[in-house]
């Protein structure tokens, strides 16, 4: 990372280790929505970060607003954060001003009617709940669309996911008028798809660098048989193992913070490099905090729910590692082991 984003990346730990503390975190889980801390982090531009200054975002890049979803995913901020920045990137894209206020993306089984009537269900939308916004991906046709509406036209379903963080249904069927909706083509819909996968990345990366630190920091403390147990072979093994998993992925993570443009090869690697080490980590947690890392009171619940869910959003390590695997097969100009080489 460049001095700027080491800087961003210390502004926002500093925010939120103050502002983000486990029982924020568990009033979230319980409906209380941290409205503080988004106004705290939204004043200091960090939810409008990548997006342009034209578009009413704060200027930086797209690895800027990484840098600090990496600390968000650190310290499990319950806050539509990457929902936020995504809505941002796509407006932005289109020429559109970033609306104030939480935004979210709504893609699933949506349709647009010539007349401008949008109607379908989507399920599972993050923190639809405390959006303001919606950025409904539709169907005209054989056109993709994009309406922008205000979330009080949707009706919603409360629910939650994994992570113990609303993640509702929404009911659209309201009309649209021609200038809130903008026509997508498939090349601007997968880069949504890949920056929504770059940022999960580098969120997951962050909650195993936390959930590293507080497992090892248990093993020191935890005593079995007069000894703290980091001092079992056994335990080293597997925290050497975890660490190994952290070092592959926080490399993946920062490959995507330091480019000027992220690329579709290394979101793919990151996604799927990031998403089978959270699997590996979390269950090697767990097993090292024995029950009470499963207690709602304990902090290792909070990151392990959330690497569960994230590792699916987006695309699973398995949709990732068959688009890079088709990837590379494509490219005809040089041999495979070549081209592996080089994106070392």
């Amino acid at each position: 990372m460049n001095e700027e984003q080491q800087l961003i990346g210390e502004m926002a730990r500093r925010m939120l280790t103050d502002h983000c503390s486990a029982e924020v975190i568990d009033r979230a889980e319980q409906g209380d929505f941290p409205d503080s801390l988004w106004t705290l982090l939204d004043d200091n531009g960090l939810t409008t970060l990548g997006v342009a200054e034209s578009s009413g975002g704060a200027g930086g890049s797209f690895g800027d607003a990484l840098v600090v979803l990496r600390e968000a995913g650190r310290k499990a901020a319950p806050l539509p954060l990457a929902e936020t920045l995504l809505a941002g990137l796509v407006l932005s894209q289109l020429g559109q001003r970033l609306p104030e206020g939480p935004v979210s993306l709504v893609q699933g089984s949506v349709t647009l009617t010539e007349a401008g009537q949008l109607q379908g269900v989507v399920e599972g939308v993050k923190f639809a709940r405390y959006c303001k916004t919606f950025l409904v991906v539709a169907q005209r046709g054989d056109a993709s669309m994009i309406c922008q509406i205000p979330a009080d036209a949707a009706v919603l379903t409360h629910s939650k996911d994994l992570a113990g963080e609303a993640s509702d249904s929404v009911q659209v069927a309201t009309t649209v008028q021609p200038e809130a909706c903008f026509a997508i083509n498939d090349a601007e819909l997968d880069a949504m798809l890949v920056w929504g996968a770059a940022m999960r990345a580098v969120m997951m990366a962050g909650a195993l660098e936390e959930a590293l630190a507080a497992t090892v920091g248990y093993s020191l403390e935890r005593k079995q048989f007069g000894k703290a147990i980091a001092k079992f072979q056994a335990i080293q093994q597997q925290l050497a193992v975890f660490a190994t998993q952290v070092a592959a992925s926080t490399r993946a993570a920062e490959t995507l913070m330091v480019q000027p443009e992220v690329a579709s090869i290394d979101v793919a690697i990151a996604k799927a490099r990031i998403g089978e080490a959270a699997g590996i980590c979390a269950e090697i947690a767990h097993q090292v905090h024995g029950a009470i890392g499963y207690t709602r009171d304990h902090r290792l619940n909070h990151l392990t729910r959330r690497l569960w869910s994230w590792r699916d959003a987006f695309g699973h390590e398995a949709y990732w590692q068959e688009r890079l695997g088709r990837s590379l097969l494509a490219d005809e100009t040089g041999d495979l082991w070549q081209q592996v080489t080089a994106l070392g």
